[in-house]
């Protein structure tokens, strides 16, 4: 269980966005997919998440947008996938959390029930150093041959810690970079395995997630960057 934690934590929120102008996310690129390579603790090949971006329309005063995620092995064997949702006004955009709940091969006869009410992270418009973002939490519930399930995450101290360019194959930007705590815990039959994680994304404005990396008791346990984007 310990390890399948692991690859879960690794793989959350390497779509975590940011807010200006909705028109320049490539959450809201239709048909557009993004490849965004996942590498290891020592920075080797550990696979991709592929997102591919659909039903782009418009909600309430804003845009909206539905996405798959795909995460493939470094063997590009499908390992996990999930859907999730994007939202963008003029007060910011918003991400739906449960893509950072991917749907795991032994549970994919199951029927999931999600138990929080709240499910999005908000990032606000203009965001600056120093300042503090809402957290948010997110619970998937279940139950197979008899055997309750549970998967959750909470995201916690989140906030905009600086300013730095980042350049990766798919481009350079200048990227606002925040962090935040991560809680990771799969239970089953109430017994349960918590992760306790320290995480930094970079995004840049006006355009979504660059760089991710999650590191546990001071040593980088891995990372995310953006290497392809077909539009």
């Amino acid at each position: 269980m310990k390890n399948l934690l692991l690859l879960l934590c690794f793989c959350c929120f390497a779509g975590a966005v940011s807010a200006q102008h909705c028109e320049g996310y490539y959450y809201l690129l239709n048909n557009a997919e993004v490849e965004m390579s996942l590498y290891d603790a020592k920075g080797g090949d550990a696979g991709k998440n592929i997102y591919k971006i659909t039903n782009v329309h418009k909600e309430g005063n804003g845009t909206a947008s539905d996405f798959s995620s795909t995460f493939y092995d470094k063997n590009n064997k499908v390992i996990t996938t999930s859907t999730g949702h994007f939202k963008c006004s003029g007060n910011g955009v918003a991400i739906d959390m449960k893509v950072g709940m991917p749907s795991m091969p032994q549970l994919k006869d199951m029927k999931m029930e999600a138990k929080s009410s709240e499910t999005f992270l908000d990032y606000p418009a203009n965001m600056r150093e120093g300042q503090e973002l809402k957290g948010g939490s997110f619970e998937m519930a279940g139950n197979m041959n008899g055997m309750d399930i549970s998967i959750g995450y909470a995201v916690t101290d989140r906030k905009v810690a600086g300013t730095e360019k980042i350049t990766t194959p798919a481009g350079s930007w200048n990227c606002m970079k925040i962090t935040y705590n991560l809680a990771f815990k799969m239970k089953m039959m109430g017994a349960g395995v918590p992760m306790n994680i320290n995480a930094v994304e970079w995004f840049a404005p006006g355009f979504g997630v660059v760089k991710s990396a999650s590191f546990k008791d001071g040593k980088q346990m891995g990372s995310t960057l953006i290497t392809g984007l077909k539009k």
